[in-house]
């Protein structure tokens, strides 16, 4: 399976590396945490989900288990 990510998505990636290594950089010299550095985290996070298709798990009422792990989203066709 393979997916293409647009230039933007990429520049997007890019700044939350650098977010993020910012953020680990802060702890390793300081152990301490930005608030700045958690919205940045959280910011990761979506756009990870969002470009790379993760998924919340759900349990057997369809329900969302956002506290789980998250896994590939199954709608894609090419699994």
């Amino acid at each position: 399976m393979t997916y293409e990510i647009t230039h933007e998505q990429r520049l997007e990636l890019l700044e939350a590396h650098n977010n993020l290594r910012r953020a680990l950089s802060m702890i390793g010299e300081c152990n301490d945490l930005m608030m700045s550095d958690i919205k940045n985290l959280d910011i990761l996070q979506y756009r990870l989900q969002s470009i790379l298709k993760f998924t919340s798990r759900k349990d057997s009422d369809g329900n969302s288990m956002y506290w789980a792990n998250w896994v590939l989203d199954w709608d894609d066709d090419d699994d």
